[in-house]
């Protein structure tokens, strides 16, 4: 019996043993891991963005920094989101202009374009497109004038290259579109100047129909222009492409979230620290939907929506009721009609 007690107790050590060396095993492969994140984020992480909230056009009433009642809930977090075709370090426009609302209260990812010829007063350059601002600023500019424009609190965002954009898409195994035969042959041609800049090869839609796209296609698909009602369907499409990445990431293992995210921030621009990006992530953990609007809504053009200045052709409406209209969207979840 002793014997039989003394082998027990030998064995229980022995897999007590093999178990705390595999607990510290993993342990040190979170460290390391999350080590490896964190370097990531460093080369993507842009530091001089200013953390001096009047920089970035919030003041309060009585001359401090301040947030309105609506912007204090620490459930809702807007985050500007800029598409650019940058080449080297060229100052460029930001051609895709959205605001990513991460919802928990609603549990909701929310989605607007801002269309990029909206005409908006850009702090110390006038009133232009909007688009301009991060051209004159960077990202600076374009999220005060965000802020100013539309009556935000934003202190953060993302810019994300074309280029990038489509190793992105790739990341996460495409996205599926349903693609018209008039939108796969101005899509394939748009693939013509992205393979001239990429040095890839064309990656040819073959056929029209519902299917999965690629990174160079769904980029191509994003930037179809001539297709439909102008710019107004071209920030639909690339609404399309958010919300197909988004629906790609529900279905996703979580425990395949962090090797996801180590791969795709090396391909964005960010004042998001790691922590916040990881706890914005959190959501997709919920039972979360998505939802998108367009800037402006149909009824809030001036004129029809046209202003043309010295020859330049402006989109031109209520600043005022797109703001409350965003808000509305943004904090009491109401969906305004956009036709």
């Amino acid at each position: 019996m002793a014997r039989r007690r003394r082998r027990r107790l030998k064995t229980k050590k022995l897999l007590l043993t093999i178990f705390l060396l595999l607990l510290f095993a993993v342990m040190g492969y979170c460290v390391y891991y999350i080590a490896t994140i964190v370097r990531g984020l460093d080369d993507s992480r842009n530091d001089s963005f200013p953390d001096d909230l009047s920089e970035l056009g919030i003041y309060s009433e009585a001359g401090g920094d301040a947030l309105t009642d609506d912007a204090s809930d620490a459930s809702i977090t807007n985050i500007a989101l800029f598409g650019v075709d940058q080449r080297e370090d060229e100052a460029c426009r930001s051609d895709v202009i959205m605001i990513a609302t991460v919802d928990k209260r609603h549990n909701k990812v929310k989605l607007t374009s801002v269309m990029r010829d909206s005409y908006v007063p850009i702090d110390g350059y006038g009133s232009n497109k909007i688009n301009a601002a991060y051209f004159y600023g960077g990202p600076t500019l374009a999220v005060k004038t965000l802020n100013q424009v539309f009556d935000l609190e934003i202190t953060d965002y993302v810019t994300v290259n074309f280029s990038e954009m489509a190793a992105i898409v790739d990341a996460v195994g495409g996205v599926r579109i349903d693609v018209s035969e008039e939108e796969r042959l101005d899509a394939n041609h748009n693939m013509i100047e992205q393979s001239a800049q990429s040095g890839k090869p064309v990656d040819t839609i073959e056929q029209a129909g519902y299917q999965t796209l690629s990174g160079m296609q769904a980029v191509a698909y994003a930037r179809i222009r001539h297709v439909g009602n102008a710019d107004y369907d071209r920030t639909g499409r690339q609404r399309e492409v958010m919300e197909q990445i988004f629906e790609k990431g529900k279905s996703m293992n979580p425990l395949e979230y962090p090797a996801l995210i180590k791969q795709m921030l090396p391909l964005v621009e960010t004042s998001l620290e790691l922590d916040e990006i990881l706890d914005l992530a959190g959501i997709m953990l919920r039972d979360v939907t998505f939802e998108d609007l367009r800037l402006p809504c149909n009824e809030d053009l001036i004129n029809g929506g046209s202003l043309v200045i010295d020859g330049v052709d402006y989109l031109y409406y209520d600043l005022d009721a797109a703001s409350d209209k965003l808000h509305q969207f943004i904090y009491q979840d109401v969906r305004p009609a956009q036709e």
